[in-house]
């Protein structure tokens, strides 16, 4: 920035500023920076000194504004460490506490030279710009490219023609490179001419109409898909059909849905262990939602009735849809769904199989883990092959041999050779307990194991007033079963709850009757499961509002637990802590310790509390679990906070009971008179049925 100033208006007052400059007592000290500017001023050339032309940079700029806060013509009396000073002389101390700045009149203020810089950033300006164009060496278009580069250079030889040119990336690090098979070819438009009728114009818009459909992509968004016809027939029909674009598609689906839930998938597969040697570790026994299962539209308002874990690969689960309460049903739904999940992709299921009736339960084979046994509400029973779901199921029930429409409540295979496929056994409303086998047959081959009969006088267990029955109905005969549960050691023992709140425990070596009976609950017991821990050791929950944990030779409940004024729809053990449980009712989630308290549990969790659970199920690894509710929604929860694993699980387990059973000497003792209730040492492995 440069301007010439008037000479004669200027000149007067710029040596008389320049004289009272030179004059001042600090331009007389001897300074380092002083000197160099005083050198700066030799410098300069004679005409910037008299022509009056104003040439300044930012470090002019920063001087002269740091010289005009000097006091000009003001003569100071400034008295040092016991000196005075002349008169007309003014003499500067330099003291270590801050200084002060001399107070200046406005008269003075106003005369002082100033300067003002204002400083903008301007928009940027492209001055030059050439963008990348590349062609492909061995085609038409790339022979014109290298013709056309020897011309240019033809056209600049010489020795008045040659021009310096110079390569160089800039604002780059690294000179980044791409590989042609990502540049897309250039795009050519040529102007020609059509004609197109009316009858061919309303022709094409019906075909777009009947060709556009919706797909959901996610809970209720849907996307617009508009096929186009050749030749009369759609192309996506037969696209969508091949095996080889059905797998490329779901593996895209995965990776697109990992790159939204990798943290919650690197969560659920324990990749992130808590520190035990950290200091803030605090025990909160917190359930975290990781993702929710949305059903497609059709299986909306569907309650999950099931969840099973593929024995093989846990991050694959089968989830059945159906009825699980009536209160609010004013008919029974027509149809049902089974969907087998991966968490790979929580987006949409991997495979889907609709029924005209709902689904109760399903179960994953543990010989063969590709096998799903799927129970109807009529009482049919399938078998189908999910590593093969083009294909129609393995084998049906046939109503010839398995009589029973009424809804097929649990299914469970019996664990066996790899090589074979194993039996498995169903149990009904209706009291009964069948036995299928798939063989070379479309059908199952189905026996009626055995049929339970209503209990009748007093029973072992909890002391309850039954009443006698004062007419014997055939409709109220038998009782409706609802759990099925397998012995943990013995291949041939399997034990059945009933809404009677009562217990069979049966085996398959002695059919149409059963070995023991007990007394559970007053009202119908729902759940029953193993310790992990202890085979003797086992809990059961039912609609009397209680969990009771029950130890095999002891024909009372060694400890009840009862918070919640409800239902416990569903009770299990910790896999991974030998005194913690989890109980569901229809609206909170509760994790149980034994080692601190059996009056409450440690926390009660409550997700998306509007909608009343159903069910619930531990993964593998015990560190997540999945909880459905009756809008058919599958939620997907992990641990955190919680104490570390005991490394004597059995110890722990055993003090826990102890310390639970202070207040009860008697049946402190019963238990201390059954002994070692844990695994053998050897771990027996179980018989062949």
């Amino acid at each position: 920035m440069s301007r010439i100033l008037n000479k004669d208006y200027r000149s007067e007052d710029f040596e008389q500023l320049s004289q009272m400059i030179r004059n001042h007592p600090l331009m007389k000290t001897h300074r380092p920076d002083m000197e160099q500017h005083l050198q700066m001023q030799k410098l300069r050339t004679p005409e910037y000194r008299t022509k009056c032309v104003m040439r300044a940079s930012l470090d002019d700029i920063a001087l002269g504004i740091n010289l005009c806060k000097l006091q000009l013509g003001q003569e100071e009396k400034q008295v040092g460490r016991g000196a005075a000073a002349a008169p007309g002389v003014a003499v500067t101390v330099m003291e270590p506490q801050p200084k002060r700045r001399p107070t200046k009149s406005a008269k003075e203020a106003a005369n002082m030279p100033f300067i003002k810089v204002l400083l903008r950033i301007d928009r940027p300006k492209v001055l030059f710009e050439r963008r990348s164009m590349t062609a492909l060496a061995d085609s038409e278009e790339g022979r014109l490219v290298l013709e056309d580069n020897m011309r240019y250079e033809e056209l600049l030889a010489g020795i008045d023609k040659t021009r310096r040119t110079v390569d160089a990336d800039t604002q780059t690090l690294t000179a980044l490179k791409k590989s042609r098979l990502v540049n897309t070819e250039r795009l050519t438009t040529q102007q020609v001419g059509s004609y197109v009728s009316n009858f061919e114009m309303f022709d094409t818009y019906q075909d777009l109409e009947t060709s556009t459909t919706s797909v959901q992509v996610q809970g209720q968004q849907k996307m617009e898909v508009t096929t186009y016809r050749v030749g009369g027939v759609d192309q996506f029909v037969a696209i969508n059909s091949l095996p080889n674009f059905k797998l490329a598609l779901m593996l895209t689906m995965r990776i697109l849905a990992s790159n939204v839930y990798e943290p919650q998938q690197r969560r659920y597969r324990n990749m992130a262990m808590p520190d035990p040697l950290a200091e803030d570790v605090k025990f909160r026994y917190r359930l975290c939602l990781l993702w929710r299962l949305n059903p497609p539209l059709s299986a909306h308002h569907r309650a999950v009735t099931d969840v099973s874990f593929c024995p093989s690969n846990g991050d694959i689960l089968a989830v059945a849809y159906g009825v699980y309460s009536h209160a609010k049903l004013r008919r029974l739904p027509r149809c049902g769904h089974v969907y087998v999940w991966n968490i790979k992709n929580p987006v949409n299921p991997e495979r889907c199989y609709d029924y005209q009736v709902p689904v109760v339960t399903v179960q994953f084979s543990p010989a063969c883990p590709q096998l799903l046994a799927i129970g109807l509400h009529n009482g049919s029973i399938e078998v189908r092959d999910i590593s093969r779901p083009e294909l129609p199921p393995l084998a049906r029930s046939e109503r010839a041999t398995s009589p029973h429409f009424e809804p097929v409540m649990a299914i469970k295979w019996f664990a066996g050779n790899p090589e074979e496929i194993t039996p498995f056994l169903t149990i009904s409303r209706t009291g009964a307990v069948t036995k299928y086998r798939l063989i070379n047959s479309p059908h199952l081959v189905g026996f009626e194991q055995q049929r339970l009969q209503r209990a009748e006088g007093e029973l072992e267990g909890i002391p309850i007033d039954r009443a006698q029955a004062t007419a014997s109905l055939l409709a109220n005969r038998h009782p409706q079963c609802l759990e099925l549960v397998l012995d943990p050691v013995h291949a041939d023992i399997y034990y059945v709850l009933t809404d009677e709140g009562t217990l069979y425990k049966c085996s398959t070596n002695y059919p149409l009757q059963h070995l023991e009976l007990r007394q559970v609950h007053e009202g119908p017991a729902v759940c029953m499961e193993f310790s992990p821990w202890s085979p003797k050791l086992y809990l059961t929950c039912g609609s009397d509002w209680c969990i009771r944990i029950w130890l095999a030779g002891i024909l009372v409940p060694i400890i009840t637990l009862r918070h919640h004024l409800s239902p416990v729809h569903c009770a299990r053990w910790s896999r991974t802590h030998s005194t913690i449980l989890v109980s569901l009712n229809r609206n909170t989630l509760d994790i149980w310790d034994l080692r601190n308290s059996t009056l409450k549990p440690v926390s009660s969790t409550a997700i998306e509390a509007k909608i009343p659970y159903t069910i619930f199920r531990f993964t593998h690894c015990g560190r997540s679990l999945a909880v459905g509710n009756e809008d058919g929604n599958l939620l997907m929860l992990s641990f955190e906070d919680m104490p570390f694993p005991p490394h004597f699980q059995y110890k722990q387990l055993k003090r826990a009971i102890f310390k639970a059973l202070a207040m009860e000497p008697e049946l402190r003792q019963q238990v201390k008179s059954v002994g070692y209730f844990g695994y053998s040492r050897d771990r027996t492995k179980k018989t062949k049925r």
